[in-house]
């Protein structure tokens, strides 16, 4: 049902939706005192609302608000770090995402076989359980104070790492799905990891220009700038199977000076309002009697992953 549909469809949109603004409000109030993340707090509130409701607002409506809310994430993350510290961050953490791969792949192609899947579907459940959902980890950084920390560059490399080898897993798996080719797979890989490594070589290379360009003197222009170059950058990257996340923290590595430091006050209520409604959208969306049958086997598998990552 579109947003728009009535008056009084409107309503109920904007009583549901304030709703659960006001619980996330609560909920946030409790984290802060108990110094606990609030993610898990959100996520739990979606599954209750998913089973208590069903919300009258769209399913478009939902998933634009999630990917919003990573795409800023990830974008704020990226002001904290210059193209310099990105290069010679990938460049030492190779090895370890190496490690990283192997390590995190390998239980669910394992346990998709053990489930009795076929060698597709095994795949699929490996690229699950080897990368890492960038808005979460960016969160809780950021929750718990750790961006200043020593280990933190090393963190973010490896997750860039992840997310940049989505570019060659996604493009090939989509198309397996539907039946293509080794060619069509290979031509599709070759487009995304293009666009990635250009992405790459721009924010590294010609992030003081594009600095130059955003900046302004008004807080209206250089917020409707900044957010809107975001936004399309992310939407470009996601068009060309690489993930939006990816190209949204690019864009926070290319911005720098006065342009990066006006943008983290001007975006961080956006992004606290987002990233919150992502959360609780993601547990929305998940339906507790689909998964009745398998919550045995992922949460074995859930245990297995968090030792090796």
């Amino acid at each position: 049902m579109p947003l728009a549909a009535g008056g009084g469809d409107v309503a109920a949109i904007l009583l549901e939706l304030g709703a659960i603004v006001v619980a996330l409000a609560v909920l946030a109030r409790v984290a802060s005192r108990t110094g606990f993340s609030p993610i898990p707090l959100y996520l739990v509130a979606g599954l209750v609302v998913g089973v208590v409701d069903d919300p009258t607002f769209s399913g478009d409506f939902i998933e634009v608000g999630a990917q919003i809310g990573v795409v800023l994430l990830l974008f704020m993350l990226g002001l904290e770090y210059t193209g310099q510290e990105l290069a010679s961050g990938l460049k030492a953490s190779l090895p370890s995402g190496v490690v990283d791969a192997v390590l995190n792949f390998l239980p669910g192609l394992v346990a998709g076989f053990a489930l009795g899947w076929g060698w597709l579907a095994a795949l699929l459940l490996g690229g699950i359980t080897y990368v890492s959902s960038s808005g979460i980890v960016a969160k809780l950084l950021r929750d718990f104070g750790r961006l200043g920390n020593r280990e933190t560059p090393a963190i973010l490399s490896i997750l860039v790492l992840e997310d940049l080898a989505m570019a060659f897993y996604l493009p090939l798996v989509a198309v397996l799905l539907v039946g293509g080719g080794l060619v069509a797979g290979i031509s599709s890989i070759v487009i995304a990891v293009a666009a990635a490594g250009l992405a790459l070589v721009i924010a590294i290379r010609f992030g003081e220009r594009l600095s130059r360009v955003v900046f302004h003197r008004s807080d209206e222009v250089l917020l409707l700038s900044t957010l809107g170059i975001v936004l399309v950058i992310a939407g470009a990257a996601e068009k060309l199977q690489v993930s939006a996340a990816v190209g949204a923290f690019l864009v926070g590595i290319a911005v720098s000076g006065q342009v990066a430091e006006r943008a983290e006050v001007l975006l961080s209520p956006l992004r606290d309002l987002f990233a919150a409604t992502f959360f609780v959208f993601f547990g929305l969306q998940i339906d507790l009697g689909e998964r009745a049958g398998v919550l045995a086997a992922a949460a074995g598998l859930a245990v297995v992953t968090v030792l090796t990552k």
